[in-house]
C-alpha cells in the first residue's frame, strides 16, 4: 500500500479533478419520521423544525453598547469611523503570512523569470566589470519590485490605544454576532452544557465573554481573556466598567483576568475554549499548531474557532481542525494523554472537508446579521461571513449525536421544487431536489423554510460514487501520491 502524508499540509493541494467528480444526486431520501408526524399533525410549525439554527439579527446588549458609547467620547468620532471602515477591509482581506520554503520557491521563481526577460546576460564572458555590476543592480531590483508586488508582505497588528478604539467600531457587533450564533447552537444542541469557566485566546475588545453571557446568562463565574495587547485588554476592561476604567468591575464569583500569554498550567481545564478571529497574528504555521495544541489541551469541553469567511481564512480553520483530529486520533491510538475530540459543527463527519475538493475555490463559509454599532447614527442591519469549527472533548456518539446534513448555502427555491446544497455526515456534498410529490408536504414545507448553516433533519442513504470520484488521486505540489481522499492523514497499518 502507498504511504501516507501527514495530516496538517501547509501548502495548497493539487487536485486531478475531473467535472464529473461529483456525488450523484439522490432523490430517495426523506424526512426524520418524528418530524414528519409532528409537522403533518400540527403540534410543529415547519419553521420552527429541529435543526433550524437561524438567530435572526443580532444585536449588542444594551449595557455594551452604552459602555462602548461611552468609551469613544474621547475620540475623534468621524475619523475613527472613517479609520474602523479601514480596519476593517484589512482584517478581511488578510493572509498568513508565508512559510519560509514558501517564500524561498517564490523568490527562486521571480529570479528566472527575470533572467528570462533579460537580453544580456550580467554573467556574460568580456563584459568589463563597470557593466557587470549595473546589470546584476538592475536585476536585483527588478526581483525586490516584483517580489513586493506579488507577494503578501504580513506583519501583525499593532493595536495602540487608538487602534483599540477603531476595533470596537469596525469588529465589536460582527464578532458578537458570529460567536453568539455558534454559542446559540451549543446551547440548542446539548441544553446541559453550560460552561463556568471560559478561555477567550485573542479576547481583543472581549466580545466572546459578552457573547457567553448573551447566552447563559449568569453562568460564567470565570473569565480569563488572552490578547497579546495591553491596549486591547484595557479597552475590554474599561468595557466590563461601563466605558469608564474609574468605575468598579463588574466581578465574576471565580474572577474576570485579562492576561497577555496564555496560562501555562498543564492541569487547568476550561469548559468553553475560544479563539475568534486570531489565527493571522500568529507568524507562521508552527506558532498556529503549536497555539492550537496548547488549546485543545486545555479544552474540558468545547473549542471554539473563528475566523475570516474567506478562501484564507477557511483554510486556516481547516488547519486547525484536522490538527486537533490528528492529535485525537493519536491520542485514541497510543493512549496520550491528550484529549480526543470530535467535530460538533459544522462538519457531521470528521473525514476531510469536501469542500477543499470540490474544485470550485469556494470556501466553507456561513452568514450572520448583524446591526452594527455606530457612535452617533442609525445604520441598516449588515451581514458578515466567517468560517469556524467547534470540536466537543469525546467520542461521536451515533445514537446521540445529529449527524444531520448541513446547509452550505441558502437553498433555491423553484416553482415546484426546491434545490438544497448539503455536506453529510458521509464527506460527500449533495444537492437534493425536494418536490411535494415525490417527499411529502411536510419535507417540501422544512425545505423552503431551511436557510444557510442550518442542519437539514432528512435521512440519507449510503452515497453511490461515480467512476469519477472512486478513482481521483490527490496530489501534493511536490507530486507525492496521498491516495483516496477519505484516507488524507491516515497512515496504512
Amino acid at each position: 500500500m502507498r504511504p501516507r502524508t501527514q495530516l496538517v499540509l501547509s501548502p495548497p493541494l493539487c487536485i486531478a479533478f475531473s467535472s464529473e467528480n461529483k456525488v450523484k444526486t439522490k432523490f430517495d431520501f426523506k424526512l426524520a419520521e418524528n418530524i414528519s408526524e409532528n409537522i403533518n399533525s400540527g403540534m410543529l410549525k415547519a419553521r420552527h423544525f429541529p435543526g433550524a439554527l437561524d438567530v435572526g439579527c443580532v444585536t449588542l446588549p444594551d449595557d455594551l453598547m452604552q459602555a462602548a458609547t461611552i468609551a469613544l467620547a474621547g475620540f475623534p468620532q468621524k475619523n475613527l469611523e472613517q479609520d474602523a471602515q479601514k480596519l476593517s477591509s484589512y482584517i478581511n482581506s488578510r493572509h498568513p503570512p508565508m512559510e519560509e520554503n514558501e517564500y524561498k520557491e517564490k523568490l527562486a521563481e521571480v529570479v528566472e523569470t527575470v533572467k528570462q526577460e533579460e537580453t544580456i546576460d550580467p554573467m556574460s564572458p568580456g563584459l568589463v566589470e563597470e557593466e557587470r555590476k549595473r546589470l546584476l543592480d538592475s536585476r536585483r531590483s527588478k526581483v525586490y519590485e516584483k517580489m513586493k508586488r506579488e507577494t503578501y508582505k504580513w506583519k501583525a497588528i499593532d493595536y495602540n490605544e487608538y487602534k483599540s478604539a477603531a476595533y470596537v467600531v469596525a469588529r465589536l457587533a460582527p464578532d458578537f454576532a458570529s460567536l453568539t450564533k455558534l454559542l446559540r447552537e451549543i446551547k440548542k444542541r446539548d441544553p446541559e452544557f453550560c460552561p463556568v469557566h471560559l478561555l477567550d485566546f485573542g479576547s481583543g475588545v472581549g466580545s466572546s465573554m459578552w457573547a457567553v453571557d448573551k447566552t447563559w446568562p449568569g453562568a460564567c463565574k470565570e473569565a480569563v481573556c488572552v490578547d497579546s495587547s495591553a491596549e486591547m485588554n484595557n479597552m475590554a476592561d474599561k468595557l466590563l466598567r461601563g466605558g469608564d476604567s474609574k468605575n468598579p468591575l463588574n466581578v465574576r464569583p471565580g474572577g474576570t483576568f485579562f492576561k497577555q500569554f496564555v496560562p501555562m498550567s498543564s492541569t487547568r481545564k476550561y469548559d468553553l475554549v475560544t479563539c475568534s478571529r486570531s489565527l493571522f497574528e500568529l507568524p507562521d504555521i508552527a506558532a498556529r499548531l503549536r497555539t492550537i495544541d496548547i488549546l485543545w489541551r486545555k479544552t474540558h469541553s468545547y473549542l471554539l474557532i473563528v475566523e475570516a469567511g474567506s478562501n484564507a481564512g477557511y483554510r486556516l480553520v481547516l488547519e486547525a481542525r484536522d490538527y486537533v483530529l490528528e492529535l485525537s486520533r493519536r491520542a485514541h491510538e497510543e493512549g496520550e494523554s491528550n484529549p480526543t475530540g470530535y467535530v460538533f459543527s459544522p462538519c457531521s463527519h470528521d473525514k476531510f472537508c469536501p469542500r477543499y475538493l470540490d474544485g470550485t475555490n469556494i470556501p466553507c463559509n456561513f452568514e450572520v446579521s448583524y446591526r452594527p454599532f455606530s457612535i452617533n447614527r442609525k445604520i441598516n442591519a449588515l451581514k458578515d461571513r466567517f468560517s469556524y469549527v467547534i470540536i466537543k472533548r469525546g467520542k461521536r456518539n451515533e445514537d446521540v449525536d445529529q449527524q444531520w446534513p448541513r446547509v452550505i448555502q441558502n437553498p433555491s427555491l423553484k416553482k415546484k421544487h426546491v434545490i438544497c446544497h448539503l455536506c453529510t455526515k458521509y464527506g460527500t456534498l449533495q444537492e437534493l431536489t425536494v418536490t411535494k410529490r415525490r417527499h411529502g408536504k411536510a419535507c417540501y414545507s422544512v425545505s423552503k423554510k431551511a436557510s444557510w448553516g442550518d442542519l437539514f433533519p432528512v435521512v440519507l442513504p449510503e452515497p453511490e460514487l461515480t467512476q469519477a470520484t472512486e478513482s481521483t488521486d490527490i496530489i501534493t505540489e511536490n507530486g507525492d501520491d496521498l491516495g483516496n481522499k477519505e484516507n488524507i492523514g491516515k497512515e496504512d497499518m
